[in-house]
């Protein structure tokens, strides 16, 4: 899948992230990225194999979870980038500060 298309799919299913109504973690200290974090909130909110990831509209990959938090740490602060299971069920944002959010879809 490339990024054309993540980007297409985040877009079209990747629902409003309401910044002010999330509780925020941290994943990125002056040392670097906190993989375990960020796998925490993938298996917490995404519960899934593989995960869809979008850096930005040009970045972007479909990864199997395992592999997921290094992707997502060697870009924090590029974008707010945005993964999602691909059913589009489970959502997990890391802002460009550093921190992220997770949510599964209700409905």
């Amino acid at each position: 899948m490339n990024a054309r298309r993540i980007h297409e799919l985040m877009r079209k299913h990747f629902p409003p992230i309401e910044h002010a109504t999330r509780a925020w973690s941290i994943v990125q200290t002056e040392r670097g990225a906190n993989q375990g974090a960020i796998a925490a909130l993938l298996a917490e909110h995404v519960a899934s194999p593989e995960v869809v990831v979008e850096v930005h509209r040009k970045l972007g990959a479909f990864l199997p979870v395992a592999d997921a938090p290094a992707y997502i740490g060697a870009h924090i602060g590029e974008g707010e980038i945005r993964i999602a299971n691909r059913e589009f069920t489970g959502f997990v944002v890391v802002a460009l500060n550093g921190v992220a959010t997770g949510w599964r879809h209700a409905g």
